[in-house]
């Protein structure tokens, strides 16, 4: 409740206050409130306690003042009526509903120079006609008690009383002191026995008091203090600030959450909500908009503080199409729609599925924009088709639409509505086809049986009695015209006496092999090795052979030459120092590499994989992903399918060569490959693939190219050869030698250890390169290469791990 001051100077002027002006000021001074004409400048001062006036004069003062006449020493309450006087002034307090009014008036003045006369008659109580009236009564005051006396004793003892408890309280009080933050309007302190304020504190008898404490604009305190025996007792109080009030102008108006640093204080309507002083983040949300935030510093004090907030959509105008139309659309796995079809979508990442029946569910990934429209058009494919292949004999290899798949039995996806080729194949078997063509969504089973194919091997043994066992199954002595699949046989000649003969036989289709065996006795000292002959293969020095598995070897008749670059050449590498080679003996080596479709004869479940989202498996592409091993162990195999004796014998988990060397199929020594792409047919050294300088003016080969410029680091500006990855084998003109793809493509594994010091090379003729090492020397650029180091044909590389760059071609001696 607040209340009103006036006050009535004595000259006429008025001063209306307040409660907030408290306390006032009574004094002679400029800043007094209520002013007395003489005295000190602050002679007392008026306080209000729980709605009570007390006046409490200033100390030091010499301005005596009386209230209600009594001499004002300590402080006083102040009742309506009451008057406070000075020597010249008068003021009267009244206390009138909810206004304080105070009225000054100068002192009645007394006069000191005027005669006194006494009233006329006798004073009262006296006869005039009696003689001895003016002489005074004796009472004799043994007899007659006096009342005045035993008054003043009463008086005096009770004063020497007050004065005892007074001293005793003086002893046993103990001062206390209240630090309020902050400074309050109203102090008060109950209980018993009374505590009296001295100054800025407190004299207290030791016990528990109850103080209230209160301030405008902050919450009152009212709390237990205990006053003990200590020297000086201190009571902290910290007055907590009223919350402040939040008026909120928001649109939309209604449902609108409020929070005030991540917690909710309220939710509109109302639009005003309490809010704690001090700094704050004001977030204001609501479903389907965009959340308002600011900071705001809130003064508390039950002040009003207004926030302005108008919220955005959080929303966007997505629109789906589809062909064909009628699709259902899902949008985060619920139902929404039919294409076509326009939906308000949330900010944000949203995943969008089209449904059709007889089509592929069609996925989106969407990332709505609050306030931008979208429109996605979908064009749905038909459902798969599920094809089950199984075969007889099982284990045959699959190839669909000329591409590898498998072996059975074998599940496939394939496109339906279309006309689908299906090849499958075994060893010693003869290949059986199909066309289907099937339904969106269809399962189909299809089982095939492949027919045996034989060949014909006439077998004679040295002696001619002896016994004959091909796979595990004995042969008559007198049967030398044998009929067997088109796959690998393991024969076996015994004969008493004799040491036992073991080969592999591989009989082909269309013609017939003749093989002899001769048993060489226990005790003789010959040679370590039966003779095998092999009809069916012989060949003259300058002609080119073909190999069972469809790969042309040409005839190389090699001459010394330097191998490796100049130190002034660009892009050379250390490990490419010129040095002398000696080449003698001829050999053959393969026009192009070895592909995937001639590497699944021997491997049918090999897969080259894919590269920047692009097949490597294409039939006609070379065969990469395939470790050295992996490249002897196909050479040997296709040595004994041919009765070659094979180059490598296994020792551990590597190969080495078979001594002494035989004409079986191989990797070409690092010096038959540099000097068959380097220097074959040429007057000298080539240094690109291509004639002329780096980087190639026209398409001469499959190196990084503009196709690939999404997936690969480097690539040569502006080259075009449309192969992103490696292209089918011969697909650019060969080299001088007649040799394809001695740059470009792919890199070639060779027979050689890799050593950065070349010197065995030099050694002797026809090396072989290294007798040991940890990797194997890759000859050639690839698919992946653009650097002008990688591009040169006397570029060394080296590794002992498959790649998806790096295959290899066939080379054998004479």
């Amino acid at each position: 409740m607040k209340r009103f001051i006036t006050i009535q100077q004595s000259g006429g002027s008025k001063l209306q206050l307040t409660e907030a002006d408290m306390p006032l000021v009574v004094g002679s001074g400029a800043d007094a409130h209520i002013r007395l004409p003489d005295g000190a400048p602050e002679a007392a001062h008026i306080g209000d306690t729980q709605g009570h006036l007390f006046i409490q004069p200033s100390q030091g003062h010499e301005t005596p003042l009386f209230h209600n006449d009594r001499y004002l020493t300590d402080s006083a309450w102040l009742k309506s009526g009451d008057q406070i006087r000075s020597d010249r002034a008068v003021v009267k307090y009244e206390l009138s509903g909810d206004r304080f009014n105070f009225t000054v008036t100068d002192a009645e003045s007394r006069s000191s120079d005027k005669a006194l006369s006494p009233p006329q008659g006798p004073p009262p109580g006296l006869d005039p006609t009696a003689n001895d009236q003016h002489l005074p009564v004796h009472i004799d005051d043994k007899t007659v008690p006096s009342t005045a006396k035993k008054i003043a004793l009463i008086i005096t003892g009770f004063s020497f009383l007050l004065i005892g408890l007074a001293v005793i309280f003086v002893i046993l009080a103990r001062p206390l002191t209240i630090d309020i933050t902050p400074e309050p309007d109203l102090v008060s302190i109950s209980g018993f026995p009374l505590c009296f304020k001295v100054g800025s504190r407190y004299l207290c008898l030791p016990g528990t008091y109850t103080a209230t404490v209160q301030k405008e604009g902050y919450r009152p305190f009212s709390g237990a203090i205990t006053v003990d025996k200590s020297v000086e007792n201190r009571f902290p109080v910290v007055l907590e600030k009223l919350p402040g009030i939040l008026s909120l102008s928001v649109t939309p108006a209604s449902g609108v959450l409020v929070y005030s640093d991540n917690l909710l204080i309220g939710t509109t309507p109302p639009n005003t909500m309490e809010i704690a002083p001090g700094s704050h983040t004001l977030k204001i949300t609501k479903d389907r908009y965009q959340p308002f935030l600011t900071e705001i510093i809130i003064t508390g004090e039950g002040k009003t503080q207004e926030i302005d907030a108008q919220l955005q959509p959080d929303w966007a105008t997505i629109s789906f199409s589809s062909v064909p139309a009628g699709a259902t659309v899902f949008i985060d796995e619920k139902q929404s729609g039919q294409t076509p079809v326009s939906l308000e979508l949330l900010s944000g990442d949203h995943k969008v599925s089209l449904a059709k029946e007889l089509y592929s569910q069609s996925m989106l990934d969407i990332v709505a924009t609050a306030g931008k429209s979208e429109m996605h058009s979908v064009k749905m494919d038909f459902l798969p088709a599920h094809l089950a292949l199984s075969s007889k004999p099982a284990q045959a290899a699959v190839s669909i639409d000329k591409e590898y798949k498998g072996i059975t039995p074998l599940t496939v996806i394939l496109s339906s509505l279309t006309e689908h080729e299906i090849i499958l194949s075994a060893p010693g078997h003869k290949s059986v086809s199909r066309t289907l063509t099937l339904k969106p969504g269809e399962e189909h089973t299809l089982g095939l049986t492949l027919k045996r194919e034989l060949g014909t091997i006439y077998l004679t043994t040295n002696p001619s009695d002896a016994s004959i066992t091909i796979n595990d199954k004995h042969y008559s002595s007198t049967q030398r015209k044998l009929s067997l699949p088109s796959q690998s046989h393991t024969l076996v000649v015994k004969s008493p006496g004799y040491k036992p003969v073991t080969r592999t036989i591989i009989p082909k289709i269309g013609f017939s092999q003749q093989i002899s065996i001769d048993l060489s006795p226990d005790t003789a000292t010959g040679s370590r090795k039966s003779s095998s002959t092999n009809t069916g293969n012989t060949v003259s020095p300058g002609d080119s052979i073909k190999t069972t598995a469809g790969q042309k070897l040409r005839y190389v008749q090699p001459a010394p030459f330097t191998m490796g670059a100049s130190r002034r050449e660009p892009g050379r590498r250390a490990n490419e120092r010129e040095r002398g080679v000696i080449m003698k003996r001829p050999f053959y080596l393969s026009e192009k590499p070895v592909t995937n479709y001639q590497y699944r004869e021997f491997n049918r479940q090999h897969s080259a994989g894919t590269a920047g989202g692009h097949t490597l498996d294409g039939d006609k592409q070379p065969v990469v992903k395939i470790s050295w091993e992996d490249a002897v162990s196909y050479l040997n195999w296709l040595s004994l399918k041919e009765n070659l004796q094979p180059f490598y014998i296994k020792k551990g988990k590597s190969y080495t060569p078979d001594l002494p060397l035989t004409n079986g199929y191989r990797l070409p020594t690092e010096a038959e490959w540099a000097f068959s792409g380097r220097r074959l047919n040429t007057p000298d050294r080539m240094r690109f693939p291509w004639n002329g300088v780096f980087p190639p003016r026209t398409v001469t080969g499959n190196y990084a190219d503009e196709s690939a410029r999404t997936f690969l680091p480097t690539i040569i500006n502006g080259y075009r050869d449309t192969f992103p990855v490696s292209s089918p084998v011969g697909s650019f003109p060969p080299n001088p030698g007649g040799f394809f793809d001695m740059g470009g493509n792919i890199g070639e594994w060779c027979h050689d250890y890799y050593s950065a010091n070349t010197s065995s090379l030099q050694s002797q003729p026809d090396s072989l390169g290294p007798a040991s090492g940890t990797h194997r020397v890759i000859r050639g650029s690839s698919w992946r290469d653009a650097s002008i180091t990688e591009l040169r044909l006397s570029y060394r590389a080296y590794h002992r791990e498959s790649r998806d760059n790096v295959g290899f071609r066939v080379a054998r001696y004479p």
